[in-house]
């Protein structure tokens, strides 16, 4: 299958909307697919455990982390989007200030970044990966001719500004917020986009330098190839749990 064969009509559906909550149900979708990104573990092979050192570290492991098999935070979510699928309603996130916060926020943080930046942000809505995964990229935009996704976090405490600061590299974001990376990357694949941004922003700082953390991922980091075949052997292993206990379900086979 294709990009455009995957994307089914993602500009009509609006975030926020009945529709867009619809299209989410029983899909895997960015914001949470880090879930399925922790991994559990399987028995080694004959090869592997004959592959293993003769002593010391490593000599008595008898497992191996394997990305088709779901670790238990990955099957809770899985159990999560066969319950949207039957009851065709999909769950609804906790009520939280921090998150009314940041929602409300978050279209003043897009309007600094596109003049920090000098670029003309669109929204858009659900973009579906197949018929079982997706994403909603915060915004989109083009620069220099190249396509470009963005991803905006307001955080609430500004202590957490503060750590978003400190941030340097892709590595140091992917091993500190591994659930915004995987959600980056993810709408990358999902959009066929070579370059997405990620920015914190949060305007009660009086210096205007604290106000907003930019870092950029792009293929100048190395492991963005890896890492997203990773979700796509791991999104294949989820969408086979799931239907295969969707069938179980529906045929009274469990």
């Amino acid at each position: 299958m294709n990009f455009l064969d995957q994307l089914l009509n993602p500009m009509d559906i609006a975030q926020g909307s009945e529709a867009w909550e619809q299209i989410r149900a029983g899909r895997f979708t960015s914001s949470e697919i880090w879930k399925i990104m922790e991994w559990g573990k399987r028995d080694m092979t004959p090869e592997e455990l004959a592959m293993r050192p003769k002593s010391g570290q490593g000599s008595r492991t008898t497992q191996v982390t394997d990305p088709t098999v779901m670790g238990k935070q990955g099957v809770t979510y899985i159990h999560q989007k066969v319950a949207e699928v039957l009851t065709g309603i999909p769950k609804q996130g906790a009520y939280a200030y921090p998150l009314v916060y940041g929602k409300e926020t978050e279209p003043l943080a897009a309007e600094y970044f596109s003049k920090q930046i000098g670029v003309d942000l669109d929204e858009v809505g659900f973009q579906c990966f197949g018929d079982h995964a997706g994403g909603s990229p915060d915004r989109m935009f083009e620069k220099d001719g190249v396509k470009m996704g963005l991803e905006i976090k307001c955080p609430f405490q500004s202590e957490n500004q503060i750590q978003y600061l400190t941030l340097k590299t892709v590595d140091e974001f992917k091993e500190k917020y591994p659930e915004y990376y995987w959600q980056c990357i993810s709408l990358m694949l999902f959009t066929d986009t070579k370059v997405w941004h990620f920015m914190t922003f949060d305007p009660r700082f009086k210096d205007d330098k604290f106000i907003m953390k930019h870092l950029i991922i792009d293929n100048n980091y190395a492991g963005i190839a890896e890492d997203q075949n990773k979700i796509i052997v791991a999104l294949e292993s989820a969408i086979k749990l799931k239907l295969e206990l969707l069938n179980q379900l529906q045929n009274g086979t469990i």
